[in-house]
């Protein structure tokens, strides 16, 4: 314990004082401190030469004397005199302490505030919180525990002192910590067996102070100090931690949000920057073709779609058309997407190299190519047409896709023929077959993003509409091309209602003969 000097605590105004008060004592008196060195004294007097001495005490300790005759009642009033001085000294000092005190934990919650504020990552907002708080608590070691976002996983984000390896059990009620993150109110214990809560640690007992970094939306994590063996936390120190771990946790919450909206961004972007590939890889010039005219619609979902179409040019009499919609949503779809359409253009390279022209073949080739790579529970579904532009023959064959429809002047037929999605099984045959478009026929081919869309009433727009619609004595008009594609959005948003959240990727390829 630090010895306590009398003179210090007295100070110089305190020993005039005194010597002013034994000037009007009629008796020779002294006053001396714990090792007996001469403070104050009444003269003449030597301190030899007085019999009776009286201890000056302040918190149970001796820290000096007053000598003075016996038979005197001045050695006990003066003694009982400086240890009243003392007392109120002593207060005044530790209230002057405790303001100072409190004058430094405000300013610290200041200065932290603006530090926090300028900073949006959560690591460097731990480690400026853990670096004021460390010092000022005395602590000898620390640690910040924050929750990972979307996870019931802890991870420690910032470490002062020496490092603190918590047991991996902090989910045992028992525990401290678990139990602050699951009340979310602080706690502080003192003496505790440091091999319950730390591996590897040095100290045989250890006091621990732990608040919450909690939110409107829960806790986020805590504050963990550590104090050794000379160490105890107090109620105090808990308060201040507590105000701190408030302080805090506000920051760290806005640290995510700000973290969530740059990573939400950032994959806006990417998503863009995805489609207007994804967008390049399509056809965007229609095929020329005297007397047939080609017309297309591609609506994504989402950003990026897994819907596709293609033209294949086999040569000036024959034009090959596909559309295709790989099953799912998002990024997965559309890289299958992009794989399906290089698949598609090799073949056909391939097919043309060798003067074949037959769509099963086609299919059964990319069938076994995808079958090699086409992620689990991914297809393709895929029809491909090709055209004879003299003839009007179109030879077509179908895997596992939506059946199109031939419009005359005269009716809607659809072309039943189909087969299994590509991606599935290996090795399979598809049918092939023929039609005949004559002047002022049309074929539409489509993706299930139109008969699969739902109403409010959660009906489906389904093929029997889709074919009530294509009956050229339905709308009493010969729609083609660009109005028939018009009029079948027209439709679709009619029936979906205003609000309407696309479901699906919504694809039309249509195909008109002159007449």
């Amino acid at each position: 314990m630090a010895p306590i000097h009398l003179k210090k605590l007295l100070g110089k105004d305190g020993l005039e004082e005194l010597g002013s008060l034994l000037t009007t004592v009629a008796e020779p008196i002294a006053i001396l401190d714990a090792d007996e060195n001469l403070l104050v004294c009444r003269q003449p007097a030597e301190p030899g030469s007085l019999d009776d001495s009286i201890p000056i005490r302040l918190n149970e300790r001796i820290i000096g004397w007053v000598r003075g005759k016996k038979d005197t009642a001045w050695p006990d009033s003066i003694a009982s005199l400086v240890e009243y001085i003392l007392i109120k000294e002593t207060e005044k000092r530790d209230l002057a302490a405790e303001v100072l005190d409190k004058y430094r934990e405000l300013h610290l919650l200041y200065r932290l505030a603006e530090k926090l504020s300028a900073s949006l990552q959560p690591e460097a907002i731990a480690s400026m919180t853990l670096g004021e708080v460390c010092p000022l608590i005395r602590a000898d070691g620390g640690n910040i525990i924050l929750r990972q976002q979307d996870k019931d996983e802890y991870q420690i984000q910032a470490t002062c002192g020496y490092t603190l390896i918590l047991r991996p059990d902090l989910h045992d009620s028992a525990n401290l910590v678990s139990r602050v993150l699951s009340s979310g109110v602080a706690e502080l214990a003192n003496d505790l067996p440091a091999a319950e809560y730390f591996l590897d640690s040095e100290q045989k007992t250890v006091s621990l102070l732990c608040a919450p970094l909690k939110t409107e939306k829960g806790v986020l994590g805590v504050i963990l100090l550590a104090g050794g063996d000379h160490r105890h936390f107090t109620a105090g120190d808990l308060k201040l931690v507590n105000a701190i771990a408030m302080q805090t946790a506000p920051a760290i919450e806005i640290a995510y949000l700000h973290q969530l909206e740059l990573e939400k961004t950032r994959l806006e972007h990417d998503l863009q920057m995805a489609r207007q590939v994804q967008s390049a890889l399509l056809p965007h010039k229609m095929p020329q073709i005297t007397g047939w005219r080609v017309k297309t619609h591609w609506q994504p979902a989402r950003e990026v779609s897994g819907d596709f179409y293609e033209f294949i040019h086999f040569s000036d009499q024959y034009l090959g058309l596909a559309i295709a919609d790989v099953t799912g949503k998002g990024m997965p779809a559309a890289l299958v997407m992009a794989n399906t359409r290089s698949v598609l253009r090799a073949v056909a390279a391939a097919s043309h190299r060798r003067r074949q022209r037959s769509p099963g073949k086609l299919l059964k080739r990319m069938n076994n190519i995808l079958c090699e790579d086409m992620p689990r529970y991914m297809f393709v579904t895929c029809l491909l047409v090709i055209l004879d532009t003299q003839s009007g023959e179109i030879t077509f064959a179908n895997a596992g896709h939506n059946l199109p429809y031939l419009r005359t002047r005269d009716q809607a037929i659809e072309l039943k023929v189909t087969g299994m999605p590509l991606g599935l099984f290996s090795d399979i045959d598809y049918e092939e077959q023929k039609a005949i478009l004559t002047p002022g026929d049309s074929l539409l081919m489509y993706s299930d993003g139109l008969t699969e869309a739902h109403n409010p009433d959660d009906d489906l727009f389904g093929y029997k509409r889709l074919q009530m619609l294509m009956e050229p004595q339905y709308h009493g008009l010969t729609l083609r091309g660009e109005a028939l594609i018009k009029y079948l959005l027209e439709q679709l948003a009619a029936f979906t209602g205003p609000g309407w959240e696309q479901e699906d990727d919504v694809t039309f390829v249509v195909l008109d003969r002159d007449g």
